[in-house]
Parts: C-alpha cells; structure tokens; sequence
C-alpha cells in the first residue's frame, strides 16, 4: 500500500467512533473489497475479531496471510490467527489498532534518526546523602515491577535438552537472578520490621513474554520454589504482547502457513500492559501509592542504600517519576540522563548509547531503576501508553516495533521528574553477555560477581575488618578471588546496619565468609579457609561469634573453575546449619579443620 493511502486509511479510522461506522468503512476499501470478493477472508471472519481481519486486507496483506499458496486453514489455524490479530489491535488501538502498527513501524523505518534535541546534565541527588530514612517509612507504601521477559540466548542459558531459558533462571551466586530480586524485597521487609515493629507485604508484578514459553518457565520456577516462601497472593504474573514482524519491504512475516512471526514489543509495554491486566488497581487496592521497576540483569541493583534513596526523595518531593543513575561507563551498551531542551518544555528521560557522541559521555548511566507515583503516573500511561517507540531490526527477516519502559518520562515536566546518583559498583553491574576471554569483559555473569564481590571488601573494611588489598579483575579470573564474602539482603541491606552487626576482625587472604542469617553478632572474628553460616529460614535465626578464630583449607581453587554460578569446591569448611528459629553463640573458641554444626529448630547451641 502506498504511503499516501495508508496514512489517509489510518486518519479516517482514527476519526470513526463507533465499530459499526468502522466495518462500514473497511469493507468499503477497495482491496478489503476484492479479498471478500475471493472468499479469501471467509474462513476468518464471524469469530469476533472481524476488525482486525478486514484492517490486515485493507494494508494490502490477505493474500499473504489469509491465502497461502496450495493451503486451507484448519479450525484451529483459523482460530488461534484471529485470536493473536484481536490481541494486536487492541492492544494497539491508542496508534490505530493493526493499521496503526503497520504505518508506525514504516514511518520509523524511513525516518532518518535525527540528533537528538539541545542535551544538558540533569540535576543529581546524592544517596549518600539523604532519602533512606524516608525510604523506609515509605516501604508500607511500596509496590514492586520487574520486567524479567528476556530469554538468554547471548548467555547460552539453555536447559539439559536445549531449550532457550529465561535470563531470570540463570544461576548467580548460587541461586537464579529472580531469587535474588526477591531476597532484596524480603530485605527491605525485615528492614522495616527491625525499624517500625510492623510486618508488611511488598506486592510484586512479574511481567513475562510469551517468546519460547517464556511465560510458562517463570511460573514453573515459582512452583518449583514454593513461591520462594512468599504468599502466593501477594505476586502476581502477566505477559507483555508478542507483535508481528515486518520486512523492510513492509509484509508481514509468517512462522508457518496462517502464523504469524511475532516477538516481545519490548519493556515499554510493561504500563499499557499493567494498566489492561489490572495490576495497578490491584496496588491501590492493597493501600500501596509508590512503585519501584527493577530489570532482572542486574544482580547487586538492591546493595546497600540506592533503592531506599530512591524510593524516599521520590516520596518527600512529591515527584512522579525519578530514575536511579550512576557513571557511565565507556564502551557499556547503555543510554545516559538527560535534559531535553525541546521547543514545548523541557524533560528529564534517557537518550541511548547510539545517539551519544563522545562529547555527551559524562552524562549519568540510565539503569532501568525506576520509581513512580502510582497515582500520578496513571493519568500519564493513559495518554501516552506506549512510550519510547522505535523499530528493533534484530530479526533476520526485518522487525518489530518496540516500546521503552524508561521513555514515559518524556510525557512529564522535568520539574516533576528527579534523579538520583550513586556509585557505579553499588548501583549497576549486569550480566547479559556470556564472558569470552580477550573480548568481553563488561555486562559478563564474571564481570557482575566481582563486582558484587568487590562490594562485600569494601563492607568488609567498614565494619572494621583487617584483610588485604581485593585482587584486580584479571588476577580475579586467572586465580579466583582474594576474598569471597556473601550474606542475605537481610543482613543489611544498609551497610551501616551490617557494620553495626560485624565488628572488627580479621579474614585471611583466599578466606570464604558466606551468612546466611539476618541477626548476627560478629566480634573480633577471625577466619583463615572457608566459614558458612547457612539458616534454613535466615530471618528467624541468630548467630553470635565473638573472639573466634576458625581454621581450615577452604576453597579448592583447582577444582573451582567458576564463581559467580555458585559452583565452589572445597577442601574444608566450618558450616554452621541453623534450623528455623535456631540459636549460635560461641566466645573464645578455635574451631579447626572441616566440621558441620546443626542447630535444630528453636534449640540454642553455645561454645565458651
């Protein structure tokens, strides 16, 4: 179909109100015409989707869809087509429904990408400074979104027969990135528990795609995990759209005979989508107002003050919409933080990486960590429900339209828009990229474990413990790491929380310190090899060492060959295994050699 035509085609059904006035119109057209003509749409039409059908004949693609060569659609061919083009055009209605895809998607082909308007640095709030307080008191308020659709095909994250597995399934640290979004949220409840002697219930959406049985996967890791000991009620999953791929030379692409080819429409879809599938009355009805959106690629988002800075300034200014940021760094696949100085008003949003020249790198990173108020935001999704529109060519055959969650900013005056800034190591570090020696370094499953590791030295020297320097990157994955210190979120998640509960001490250097455990009392600890505090339900346990010294050989470092999945050997270790509600305390104590030491359910064991 000629421009000319599609563009009049899409303003006149833009104009139609009403369903019948628009059926009247489509069957008018000359091509809808001839295809009804032909018997080609017959086995289609009169299933409820009739629009949709009549739209795809108008773009000039019946032929092509609806009459293959030398076949006849089944009952279910026929069925599951209308079905999948129903979802497409309402789900697009706000451009025009199928025809408005088809005229977008060809509108931004043929757009040269123009320079991005007059870019200025946004104001930035430091998180070292404030907003955690208010960050905590806002958590009763909180809802969470993670949009975690993404299937790991650069990281060759398949399952044992082959199957392409979602990133959030890949293992980290000795569990999946999706667990390990949750122990964050299970975190920040203890948190404000220990602060304001309530119990809450962060409310969680998870939005899926339905690419390789995305979807299906996420839900089976739920059930496979018992809801990762959260209620059940209190999470929530949903699939963003699959849309249609196009060629360059703007047909439709099929999968086989009467399927479409379709793929994500990208993180954008995330608010038109919660907004249809009722998330956001569902947080309002559970009295929440803020909303935090997290990625599943990037493991160490939830360290130390970042989120609860976040969540607190957007609070205390009254701000809509805010973005956590940290540095950028040269060479990351990742957009900057802007002021947009556009003719109508300026705004606060993301410009990616490929628009950037190297006079705009010192522009804050754009970390996908956002905050909204729900309320605020609603009106904002409504009028602009599929933000930061553009083409992704990444299919062999041509591409999709894709939506940028982070571009529903540019719908809001900068002034109600804030970011907050933080150091790179404690706010981004992501692994989507498998880790290829002498090519890649950054965005590596490798490269987010050191510096989640990195992260655990420098908690250790604030909590005032004497260890050596931390290794460099490559001594690190020629050798293992210098020290290995991990701990549940609970622990903290605030460094000074954890460093009032860990004082002084001492780690060799190759020493592996891993608590599991939210109350503990470390005092003058020494550790030479491998020390492993693992609570079965690490909220309700407790450990106390004090002047101890524990010695043992450790990690196996021939044997290791990774780290950062949680695949460590070791030659020794003192394991201590607390069972719900048990108690640790032992003062004055050598413990040497390899030992396991359970506490059984609500029992206490002591050593002095």
């Amino acid at each position: 179909m000629k421009k000319g035509k599609l563009e009049n085609l899409l303003e006149i059904l833009m104009k139609k109100s009403k369903s019948g006035e628009t059926e009247r119109y489509l069957r008018a057209d000359p091509g809808v015409a001839e295809a009804l003509s032909k018997g080609i749409l017959a086995p289609f039409l009169g299933r409820g989707e009739d629009l949709a059908v009549l739209a795809l004949a108008a773009i000039g693609q019946a032929e092509r869809i609806f009459s293959p060569p030398g076949e006849r659609p089944s009952e279910r061919q026929a069925q599951e087509l209308i079905a999948r083009l129903g979802k497409i055009d309402r789900f697009y209605a706000p451009l025009g429904g199928v025809v408005g895809y088809h005229h977008t998607f060809l509108q931004l082909l043929g757009t040269p990408r123009s320079s991005p308007p007059r870019l200025t640095a946004p104001p930035l709030l430091d998180v070292e400074k404030e907003g955690v307080d208010e960050g905590i008191e806002a958590l009763e308020e909180l809802a969470e979104i993670y949009p975690i659709g993404g299937l790991g095909v650069r990281l060759n994250l398949t399952s044992e027969s082959g199957e392409s597995l979602p990133v959030a399934m890949l293992p980290f640290a000795g569990r999946s990135l999706l667990e390990g979004l949750i122990r964050d949220v299970e975190a920040r409840e203890h948190l404000f528990f220990r602060k304001m002697g309530r119990k809450i219930t962060i409310p969680i959406a998870i939005m899926t795609s339905l690419a390789k049985r995305n979807n299906d996967q996420i839900e089976m890791l739920f059930e496979q995990k018992g809801w990762f000991g959260r209620d059940k009620e209190s999470i929530r999953i949903f699939s963003q759209p699959s849309v249609p791929v196009i060629s360059k030379q703007g047909e439709w692409v099929l999968e086989a005979p009467y399927e479409l080819k379709l793929a994500p429409g990208g993180h954008g879809a995330l608010w038109r989508t919660a907004l249809d599938e009722g998330i956001f009355d569902w947080f309002q009805a559970l009295g929440k107002k803020r909303l935090l959106v997290r990625q599943i690629n990037n493991p160490i988002g939830g360290i130390d003050r970042g989120l609860l800075s976040l969540v607190g300034i957007g609070k205390r200014e009254k701000k809509t919409f805010g973005f956590a940021s940290c540095p950028r760094l040269p060479g990351a696949a990742e957009g900057a933080l802007v002021i947009k100085n556009e003719a109508s008003q300026p705004v606060i949003g993301n410009v990616e990486y490929t628009e950037l020249n190297l006079e705009e790198c010192s522009f804050p990173a754009n970390t996908n960590i956002l905050y909204a108020s729900i309320e605020r935001l609603l009106p904002v999704i409504e009028s602009r429900p599929l933000p930061g529109l553009m083409v992704n060519l990444k299919e062999s055959e041509g591409g999709r339209l894709e939506s940028m969650m982070q571009n529903i900013s540019d719908a809001l005056d900068a002034s109600d828009v804030f970011v907050t800034h933080a150091a790179r190591r404690r706010t981004l570090s992501v692994a989507k990229l498998r880790f290829e020696a002498g090519k890649n370094e950054l965005e590596t499953p490798e490269s987010a474990f050191y510096d989640l590791l990195y992260n655990g030295y420098e908690l250790a020297r604030e909590c005032g413990v004497t260890l050596d320097p931390f290794c460099s990157f490559e001594a690190y994955l020629k050798a293992g790491p210098s020290h290995l210190f991990l701990y549940h979120p609970a622990l903290g998640p605030l460094f000074s929380e954890i460093a009032s509960k860990i004082r002084g001490g001492k780690w060799h250097s190759g020493c592996e310190v891993e608590l599991e455990v939210a109350e503990l009392d470390f005092e003058e600890v020494e550790i030479e090899g491998s020390l492993r505090v693992l609570a079965q339900a690490p909220l309700t346990s407790r450990c106390t060492l004090k002047q101890v010294k524990v010695r043992n050989e450790g990690i196996d470092r021939k044997k290791t060959r990774k780290y950062w999945d949680g695949s460590i050997e070791r030659k020794e270790a003192l394991t201590i295994i607390l069972e719900e509600g048990a108690s640790f305390y032992a003062e004055n104590q050598v413990f040497e050699g390899g030992k396991i030491l359970r506490v059984r359910a609500g029992e206490d064991r002591i050593f002095v």
